[in-house]
């Protein structure tokens, strides 16, 4: 079989792509090397604009249902005592990628893709005018076009020998759920020397703590590689991780690179963090992921209804990627340079407390607009 699209990962971008295209009529298969429910490295932080998104493909109602945590306020501090709060532009929801990641794929499946999941991609092979090969440990599979939504770093980036992939990089991320007293602001960042954390309240009274930091933060750790000794010099993070109970096991990732990425390589399309690494001090990792499926679907649909050429196809494409992201991208650059700074980041946190409009408007600018 010759199927329209094979989506490659099943994250948030690449089932998110699935399902639109499914509900489209095409023939979709979607390939996922791991087998759900599983946790994944995030922060678990959903923006208010997910809302129109969710509704669309059909999830919101289960989503609530799993009891996504509704979040309205932030609150930034750094280890020298400077803290901001604020509110964000509506309300946000917290929830485990252990959950949404699941209903998405199983959203995936009753809209009439084709769905493996405990699939691992080896090779992608072929072009849009001869037709792609993507070659599994199940054997291999044709399609007219295909999909990549694997992620930040992949067997396949070496594969496809990806320039930002051969570059050495020093950052290192963690990130477990706890348990304990609920958040009173509903997510939080705190900075530490070399790093920040995350606390996203998410559903079952769960908080999810994400870390990134340089790896020098773990040399002559005595503490476990999930909690180095650097964040405990945030007074307000080392009271927070002191008090709770960690209640799953450590995801880590090494080697995060922040290099920019193409949107292509050939025909290759690429969705997600497979497309440009999406900052986490963007703070809109998961919207993000999920709009830029919206924002490919309709020219891969005109793309294989013969309404307009290849070229022309990833001509819109990088353009509305970079309308999209690249603002909110470079911003997120920015913010992660200063925050990893014990003086910038004070100089950071402490302006926003005095000039509340400061912070509003990189809260705004951080994320995109609901509907």
């Amino acid at each position: 079989m010759i199927y329209d699209v094979i989506v490659v990962g099943a994250g948030l971008a690449g089932s998110s792509a699935a399902i639109q295209l499914a509900q489209r009529g095409y023939q979709v298969l979607l390939l996922e090397q791991a087998r759900y429910p599983t946790h994944r490295l995030c922060g678990e932080f959903l923006s208010v604009e997910v809302i129109e998104i969710f509704a669309r493909l059909g999830i919101l109602e289960t989503v609530r249902a799993v009891g996504a945590y509704p979040i309205q306020n932030v609150y930034l501090t750094n280890n020298q005592g400077a803290e901001f709060r604020g509110e964000l532009p509506g309300t946000a929801l917290g929830l485990s990628r252990y959950q949404l990641d699941r209903i998405l794929w199983e959203r995936a499946e009753a809209v009439g893709a084709i769905a493996h999941q405990g699939t691992a991609v080896k090779a992608i092979a072929g072009s849009f005018g001869e037709g792609f090969q993507v070659s599994t440990h199940r054997g291999n599979f044709d399609g007219r076009f295909v999909l990549g939504a694997f992620g930040k770093a992949s067997s396949l980036d070496h594969q496809l020998n990806r320039p930002f992939i051969q570059q050495k990089s020093p950052w290192i991320a963690s990130k477990a759920h706890y348990q304990g007293q609920e958040l009173p602001q509903g997510i939080e960042l705190h900075a530490f020397p070399g790093g920040y954390c995350g606390l996203s309240q998410v559903e079952a009274g769960k908080i999810n703590v994400c870390w990134i930091a340089h790896q020098r933060v773990l040399k002559n750790n005595p503490r476990d590689r999930h909690t180095p000794e650097a964040l405990f010099q945030n007074s307000m993070l080392a009271e927070r991780l002191q008090s709770w109970e960690r209640v799953t096991s450590p995801k880590n990732l090494a080697q995060i690179s922040f290099a920019r990425k193409d949107p292509f390589e050939d025909d290759l399309c690429l969705i997600g963090d497979a497309g440009g690494m999406i900052t986490p001090l963007c703070g809109d990792g998961m919207a993000m992921a999920l709009r830029s499926a919206d924002l490919v679907v309709p020219l891969i649909s005109q793309l294989l209804q013969d309404s307009f050429p290849l070229a022309t196809f990833k001509d819109l494409y990088e353009r509305a990627w970079r309308q999209e992201f690249n603002q909110r991208l470079q911003l997120g650059r920015f913010m992660h340079q200063a925050f990893i700074n014990p003086t910038l980041a004070a100089i950071g946190v402490n302006s926003c407390r005095f000039f509340p409009a400061l912070g509003r408007w990189l809260i705004a600018s951080t994320r995109g607009k609901a509907a």
